[in-house]
């Protein structure tokens, strides 16, 4: 019965889909911005496909804005997507993805090599740009996933963009760049507090296939994810960005750890998606 729900709800998907899809292009055509508030809108009923609900604490900061944020699956993108209007960096592999290459395509997604260096400065120069037309942006500084309890070190390269953007802006005396730390956790399953041992149930870790992890979020839903915005810090010319890096993902860190202490569920938040 589960599984006859579930093709239900990504059939209602894929027609709401068609319909807003001539819209969207549009957009993307004539107006790219408005364009990632009508993707917030597909994230928001790909959600409840899913069967996840989202608790959000803090408010993200308006463009130009990088969101540093930990990184721990694939439904990361949808459940950050609807809470505000953003695009994302991301890996060059995510681009011949299932499903989530086209979605990282509607968000105006700019691609990175990670392994190769000489990439590196072309997704920084995409990144600034992006910035510099007031964009709001999401870098998964880790540089891959994690099991959702900790998080790996901050790769400071691409955070170089956010400073090199700050050069670029300083005349703008009217324009303010932030940078701001954003903690993403999968706490409840079905009402029930997820444990390490169910880390596997939200996070895509190891060598488990994309699709089978998919469908067996959509057949079981009742995913809780909780995202807490922390306080936006201001970047300037002089800011150094391995400096930000470390601090960042102290904050990071600090705000994944509250967000899964007994009963921070029922704090008070800015909404409940």
């Amino acid at each position: 019965m589960a599984s006859l729900f579930a093709v239900l709800r990504v059939l209602l998907l894929i027609l709401f889909t068609l319909l807003l899809l001539p819209f969207h292009l549009l957009l993307l055509l004539f107006a790219p911005k408005s364009a990632n508030k009508s993707a917030c809108l597909w994230h928001i009923v790909s959600s409840w496909t899913l069967g996840v609900r989202t608790k959000v604490s803090g408010r993200p900061q308006p463009g130009p804005v990088l969101y540093l944020c930990n990184h721990v699956s694939w439904l990361d993108i949808i459940i950050l997507s609807r809470a505000a209007p953003l695009s994302f960096v991301a890996k060059a592999d995510v681009a011949a993805w299932p499903v989530f290459s086209w979605l990282a395509k509607w968000q105006r997604t700019i691609f990175v090599e990670r392994e190769r260096r000489s990439k590196t400065a072309v997704a920084i120069d995409a990144m600034v740009e992006r910035l510099e037309s007031h964009d709001a942006l999401v870098l998964f500084p880790e540089g891959t996933s994690s099991e959702g309890w900790g998080i790996l070190p901050f790769k400071s390269a691409l955070i170089g963009a956010v400073v090199a953007t700050a050069a670029r802006l300083e005349d703008q005396h009217d324009v303010d760049l932030f940078v701001q730390p954003v903690a993403l956790a999968y706490t409840h399953l079905k009402g029930i507090a997820l444990g390490r041992m169910e880390a596997d149930r939200a996070a895509w870790i190891g060598d488990v296939d994309l699709v089978p992890h998919l469908w067996s979020v959509i057949t079981t839903g009742g995913l809780q994810a909780h995202i807490v915005f922390g306080d936006p810090v201001e970047v300037n010319p002089d800011t150094n960005r391995k400096i930000l890096a470390k601090q960042m993902e102290a904050e990071v860190l600090k705000q994944l750890e509250q967000a899964r202490k007994p009963g921070r569920q029922h704090s008070k938040t800015n909404g409940s998606l």
